[in-house]
């Protein structure tokens, strides 16, 4: 037990040193031996973890994944779903802001991967992505229900509304250099998807 307590210590560690080191001087600039020097450990210790810097990057991918969802999943204890939407959206964004230069460096090197990395990076998104889905149907499908939102439309489709709002905003401000203020754009795009563009 103390063992692999000590590993996964071990292996976070790495993981974080890995992320200093992506932010400092690229992914394509960065080497393993970059990164076991930044976690103060010897280059085949990083080995004995991470087949190579790809891995790494994979790694630290899945990780935030798993940070973003738990903090979204907070918020679905919300009673309102309009609310559990604001909320979810805004930790979102917050988290994003927080993380941005880790961010910046996952559009960066989109094509930086060969065709098996790519592959596997995609089934990576994919299933975050399925995960993040469910949250929002689960949401819409309950203010549907409640007559807060069109029955109209199916959830699916407004998932799909709702989910290109969220990247647009995204995309336009990484576009525009990662400013302060993405979480401050959560309840304006709420409000956008709920009410339109239509004048008041």
């Amino acid at each position: 037990m103390v063992r692999t307590e000590t590993r996964a210590a071990y292996r976070e560690a790495i993981l974080d040193a890995a992320t200093r080191v992506f932010g400092r001087l690229g992914f394509q600039d960065a080497k393993m031996a970059d990164i076991a020097a930044e976690a103060g450990v010897a280059a085949g210790t990083v080995y004995n973890y991470f087949k190579n810097k790809e891995e790494v990057f994979r790694s630290i991918l899945q990780r935030t994944h798993e940070l973003v969802y738990q903090r979204i999943l907070v918020h679905q204890q919300l009673e309102d779903p309009i609310e559990r939407m604001r909320a979810s959206t805004r930790e979102a964004f917050a988290f994003l802001e927080e993380h941005g230069a880790l961010f910046l460096l996952y559009v960066s090197i989109g094509g930086g991967f060969d065709w098996a990395q790519k592959r596997v990076e995609q089934a990576l998104m994919v299933e975050n992505t399925a995960r993040y889905l469910a949250l929002s149907h689960a949401t819409l499908r309950d203010a549907a229900a409640r007559g807060l939102i069109r029955s109209d439309v199916s959830v699916e489709q407004l998932a799909v509304f709702l989910s290109g709002l969220t990247d647009a905003t995204i995309f336009t401000w990484v576009r525009t250099g990662c400013e302060p203020g993405l979480r401050d754009q959560a309840d304006p795009l709420i409000d956008f998807f709920l009410n339109g563009a239509r004048a008041p």
